[in-house]
């Protein structure tokens, strides 16, 4: 199967309230050849601050913000998913990509009223390179360079993992240029850390990894928690009943007899203990499961010898009140989110109807005065405010002069300064205040940019406030 690398640059950090400035993918074949590659810049959504920090690493300037002749948020993310789209079906690769870059994605094609599930569907299957690299870290470390971070730590970060193993990245925080770094460390990982690559390769599939935790009693699990690799011998009690995806596995370093002996209560108290008795994986995220044979002592645990490992893994295996118990308990400590008021945090929501569907479908066919008219027939609220968003922010001049005005009454509101019904994004006077602190100490390669968008961004302020001091007159019935 063929493998889809890809990369993005963001306007900061939150991977709901952020945007994709640049998106970058490799095709590459079964042995990691390439074969083909795409790149594309958008210009910034007028709802969005970007963060001074995030565009001094990236090194994007003012005018590449408001370019109007690269393409807008909506039509690169119709041009990323049919490019996407005709490459799969595929394994989708990049680097921190699951907890991160797929998440901004995923929202990116949402707010554009695009399938959502791209990466994981109709073939597709999904792979992240940096828990690879904490692995082979862990199993196999003899067959690469470390480097150590200011704090004397090994740092997987890859503007330093891939130079410090022979790949030039001058160019890095480029998305196509980190492309290429995910690339090269995913060859050395398949040339010197096989096991590792191979076991990745076994459960790239939610299928093929459901079965595996069925059918073994006993195995390794990998989890990657805040940049740390932990592996445990364990053994599968059951899925979320919620989410056939949720896997929860029991740590065999805990004995079965003491945890059927505790009651609810305790047993609630016990499951938050650290390290957690019990943990959870997602089946269709790729998870990392290693042979016993090759892990070895490096696992903890495997010093209690396999008899005994094999005798407590029987013994929860087999206990199915034991098992539905532990499940509920984990499910109980969790709290309940409740429903987010941004659109950007409802992505989850339900699915939507069919005659929506169909709508979507209309909606990308049509022009633009057509799409205004489908916006307010969609069934689902979330669909109107998508497509109205769309609209306001490609075409304007379709919508009439009150409702144009009431955008941007609320994109003024939203984003000149924080307020108690804000969301997580930066605001004008966070980034301001970002930018002057940065100043501070800027080297002198820093000091333009960092200038340049501080005054962009403080024109940006007084734009928004003239906005709102002018808007008693308007009717504020629009919300982002």
């Amino acid at each position: 199967m063929a493998f889809i690398f890809y990369d993005t640059e963001t306007t900061g950090a939150d991977r709901c309230f952020d945007q994709i400035l640049q998106f970058a993918a490799a095709l590459t074949d079964d042995d990691l050849n390439v074969i083909d590659s795409f790149e594309i810049r958008c210009r910034l959504l007028p709802h969005v601050v970007p963060s001074p920090g995030a565009m001094v690493v990236t090194g994007v300037r003012v005018d590449q913000l408001f370019d109007l002749q690269i393409p807008s948020h909506y039509e690169m993310c119709r041009r990323i998913h049919e490019v996407l789209t005709a490459w799969s079906p595929a394994t989708v690769v990049g680097y921190n990509s699951i907890s991160f870059d797929e998440e901004l994605l995923r929202r990116a094609f949402y707010s554009s009223l695009l399938p959502i599930y791209l990466t994981n569907t109709g073939g597709n299957s999904r792979l992240d390179i940096l828990p690879l690299a904490i692995a082979a870290h862990t199993f196999a470390p003899e067959g690469f360079n470390w480097p150590v971070n200011e704090k004397g730590r090994t740092s997987f970060k890859l503007d330093r993992l891939a130079p410090a193993n022979g790949f030039e990245h001058s160019n890095a925080h480029d998305a196509l240029a980190d492309v290429y770094a995910t690339i090269h460390i995913a060859r050395l990982i398949k040339d010197r850390a096989p096991v590792v690559w191979e076991s990745a390769m076994a459960y790239r599939s939610k299928a093929i990894a459901t079965q595996h935790v069925e059918l073994n009693s006993v195995f390794v699990a990998t989890h990657l928690r805040f940049g740390l690799c932990s592996s445990f011998l364990v053994t599968a009690i059951g899925t979320n009943p919620d989410n056939s995806g949720e896997v929860f596995l029991v740590d065999l370093r805990q004995d079965p007899a003491a945890l059927t002996a505790m009651t609810d209560e305790n047993l609630a108290a016990h499951i938050a203990t650290k390290p957690r008795p019990v943990s959870s994986l997602k089946l269709n995220a790729s998870p990392l499961f290693l042979p016993i044979e090759t892990v070895g002592e490096k696992a903890p645990g495997y010093d209690l010898g396999m008899e005994e490992i094999a005798r407590r893994s029987g013994l929860v295996r087999n206990d199915e009140g034991l098992r539905r118990r532990l499940i509920s308990a984990v499910l109980k400590a969790r709290s309940p989110f409740p429903e987010s008021p941004h659109l950007e945090e409802q992505i989850y929501g339900s699915f939507y109807s069919r005659t929506d569907q169909s709508r979507i479908e209309e909606f990308r066919e049509e022009g633009w005065p057509r799409r205004l008219e489908l916006s307010g027939q969609f069934e689902d609220r979330r669909l109107r405010g998508l497509s109205r968003r769309i609209i306001y922010f490609d075409a304007p001049h379709v919508m009439p002069a009150t409702m144009r005005a009431d955008y941007a009454h609320a994109i003024a509101a939203r984003i000149h300064s924080r307020t108690d019904q804000s969301g997580r994004w930066t605001t004008l006077d966070e980034a301001i205040e970002e930018g002057q602190v940065m100043l501070i100490d800027a080297p002198a390669g820093r000091e333009a940019i960092l200038r340049e968008h501080l005054a962009r961004l403080t024109a940006w302020r007084e734009e928004a406030g003239m906005i709102l001091d002018g808007s008693n007159t308007v009717i504020k019935t629009q919300s982002l």
